[in-house]
């Protein structure tokens, strides 16, 4: 969105350019990514994400939201869900993908596990519009890493079938992380 236009145009292509351009190459340099892991901590890390948004409705039986809210989060969880179906069933391809580990050293998936933690709480503890705009904050971050890291392994991924759905499912979050940029609009008193 920003890199269409405007202001903010050039400081999206200064230092900020994907690192992934094409499909990883092996650790010879040669052949598909067979034999290391690169592509399989970072599915591990969309399956794990993509499971956590499959519940992120969940909440609606114990919090309340607007109705344009509930539908954004239902839209979400049913896009994961199905996303993750989808991915699972194509994960045999070749190259076979194992999704057993992310790969994260340990202080990473601590701290990732401690924040996963203050936002449970802090939106547990929250209620009306400080509930409403904590959910659409997470699901905003979400959101949007669910899209880049879709599109990155859609850049790196040699595999063509699990290459157009990854294509697909970054679109797909990239739409929904603009439905929730909306909701997050601060309008003119």
């Amino acid at each position: 969105m920003l890199a269409t236009g405007g202001l903010l145009q050039p400081w999206t292509t200064v230092g900020c350019s994907p690192t992934l351009q094409a499909p990883l190459k092996g650790l010879d340099g040669v052949g598909d990514d067979a034999g290391d892991q690169r592509l399989d901590h970072g599915y591990a890390l969309l399956m794990e994400v993509l499971g956590n948004e499959t519940r992120v409705s969940g909440i609606l039986g114990m919090k309340s939201a607007t109705a344009v809210t509930e539908a954004i989060l239902r839209g979400i969880s049913a896009a994961a869900t199905v996303a993750r179906d989808d991915l699972a069933a194509l994960l045999p391809e070749t190259p076979p993908i194992d999704v057993g580990a992310t790969g994260l050293p340990l202080l990473e998936t601590d701290a990732r596990n401690r924040l996963e933690n203050q936002e449970t709480v802090g939106l547990l503890l929250s209620s009306g519009p400080t509930f409403e705009r904590r959910i659409l904050l997470t699901q905003e971050k979400a959101t949007g890493y669910v899209a880049a890291l879709s599109e990155g392994l859609a850049s790196a991924d040699p595999n063509p079938a699990r290459r157009d759905r990854l294509t697909e499912l970054s679109r797909r979050f990239l739409q929904l992380n603009a439905e929730l940029r909306d909701r997050l609009t601060i309008k003119p008193d």
